[in-house]
């Protein structure tokens, strides 16, 4: 990805998340406690910190299954693009941990693996604005119910920054940095998904996006990141009809070049030595649903 791209990118980020009001949900119950209601004008800014609101709901709500991956489905890991030709770079968040003392604060540990490349890393998120998705926009006289459920939603937008540190020594080894952005729902019994409204705004259909650049301490190069939890509903235009189908989506054959045809596959690279897990197997989508299409 091209700077120039990753800046518009994150700016577009804040835009979707921030400069719309916060939104009061009809469905608000004790249990689901709202964002607070102030006005979110256009000049504000993005280092504008926390309320004591918006502390109170993510010291209540514990972020950590949003982010830590589940063993038994290789499809929570995270896949996204790097490099300036955008190869498949593949993220397993292997514990997450809530900063006892900030619960803004989150510590994370895990592999990644590039170009069958396995590499430790560890590393923080912090968590700086909270904000309630926008809601549907329904024209006025018209009956759009699965809009209107999507409303009574409460559903948020948190934006932070991360950091990630590859273990010395590797081959290759640097620190992945920028910002983050996690889309959330939360129910009536106060249980938390991943979940947006719009694939239009905060992490664009991804679930978690995580945004920024690589960069080897020695030599100083830089490489421009994503990442997001979803990547088959993420609304990227980095690649032209990047996954193909209706039924059951899958990816361009174009692609398999940079990585991309081995995502169907069940190899628990993340697992560390004399590490067992257990994993459900995993089905190919069926090819008579697949379009052939051409760039």
């Amino acid at each position: 990805m091209r700077p120039v791209y990753l800046a518009a990118t994150c700016a577009a980020l804040l835009t979707g998340c921030q400069q719309k009001p916060a939104v009061q949900t009809a469905a608000a119950v004790s249990s689901t406690p709202t964002t607070p209601t102030k006005s979110q004008p256009a000049a504000a800014t993005a280092d504008e910190p926390l309320t004591a609101e918006e502390r109170q709901f993510l010291a209540q709500y514990n972020l950590t299954s949003l982010l830590q991956m589940q063993e038994k489905a290789s499809y929570e890991l995270m896949n996204g693009f790097f490099g300036p030709d955008h190869y498949r770079i593949e993220f397993a968040m292997l514990e997450v941990t809530q900063d006892p003392d900030n619960p803004t604060h989150y510590l994370l540990r895990g592999r990644n693996r590039f170009k069958q490349r396995v590499t430790p890393f560890t590393g923080d998120l912090t968590i700086n604005q909270l904000r309630s998705q926008p809601q549907v926009e329904i024209p006025k006289g018209e009956s759009n119910e699965y809009g209107q459920q999507l409303n009574r939603q409460n559903m948020y937008c948190a934006i932070g920054t991360f950091r990630l540190r590859e273990a010395s020594g590797q081959l290759g080894s640097g620190t992945f940095e920028g910002r983050a952005v996690i889309d959330f729902r939360v129910d009536e019994e106060g249980q938390l998904s991943l979940d947006s409204r719009n694939e239009e705004v905060g992490a664009m259909g991804g679930e978690v996006l995580l945004e920024g650049y690589w960069t080897s301490p020695a030599t100083r190069q830089r490489k421009a990141i994503t990442l997001v939890r979803n990547i088959m509903h993420y609304n990227q235009d980095i690649f032209e009809e990047f996954t193909i189908g209706e039924r059951d989506p899958d990816f361009n054959p174009k692609y398999a070049k940079l990585g991309w045809d081995t995502y169907w596959q069940n190899e628990e690279w993340w697992a560390e030595p004399g590490q067992v897990t257990t994993q459900e197997p995993e089905a190919a989508p069926d090819s008579a649903a697949v379009i052939s299409t051409s760039l």
